[in-house]
């Protein structure tokens, strides 16, 4: 692997976060150590805002949207997610998927602490097993942040079982896109996203400067005026 990049900010307004217990979560924090004991191993600022101002951006007013994550690990992110919800007035609901007990309960707790766990299921298992059955009984999704295992077949199954599901004008968002891998170890997000492409088409916007090992954040949508 190449060396680690580091993008998540700790000097900024933590008024800028969507939701007061995550401004709580970051008190303080003002080092990659610090913020792992106090969010664990969430996207962190300014990705928290690029999230929050896509997803709502994305939200149809008039509609009900159906948002699914992927790697809850301790809810930051999902609660930013369920904000934008909220905050956009809109009807929808979050579905969340998470492998690790732990991790969901002390999600779980996140939510409740947020006050967005009514806009919130998480449904503990494999995403690679889970989401494409989750998925396939819900309405159309409007937006899909894809952030579980970061191997390169993992996410494409990940973007494969959600693909079929999307609304005309899903985003899709994917984190840790940066090309840490050397030629002959597994392409991980990055590569996917080159198969992805290949196989579905589609467009692809790349945020590089945010994030964290790995960093980068990276939209794709079908088509940006569907018919």
């Amino acid at each position: 692997m190449k060396p680690p990049k580091f993008y998540r900010l700790f000097d900024y307004d933590r008024s800028r976060l969507p939701n007061a217990h995550l401004r709580s979560l970051e008190e303080g924090v003002a080092d990659l150590e610090t913020a792992r004991l106090r969010s664990g191993l969430t996207i962190g600022y300014p990705g928290w805002s690029l999230i929050y101002d896509l997803a709502v951006s994305a939200i149809d007013p008039d509609s009900e949207n159906v948002i699914v994550e992927t790697g809850s690990n301790w809810g930051c992110t999902t609660i930013v997610l369920a904000q934008a919800l909220i905050d956009r007035k809109a009807r929808g609901h979050v579905w969340t998927v998470e492998i690790d007990p732990e991790n969901a309960a002390r999600a779980r707790q996140n939510y409740e602490t947020a006050g967005v766990a009514g806009r919130i299921t998480l449904v503990e298992g494999d995403a690679k097993s889970t989401v494409a059955g989750l998925v396939k009984d819900l309405a159309p999704l409007r937006f899909a942040f894809l952030d579980g295992c970061h191997l390169h077949d993992d996410v494409v199954v990940e973007f494969e079982g959600v693909v079929d599901h999307l609304a005309p004008g899903a985003l899709v968002v994917f984190d840790n896109t940066y090309q840490i891998a050397e030629p002959h170890e597994d392409q991980r997000v990055n590569g996917a996203l080159k198969t992805i492409v290949s196989r579905h088409g589609g467009n692809l916007i790349n945020f590089p400067f945010v994030s964290w090992y790995t960093p980068g954040v990276a939209i794709w949508q079908k088509a940006p005026f569907p018919a």
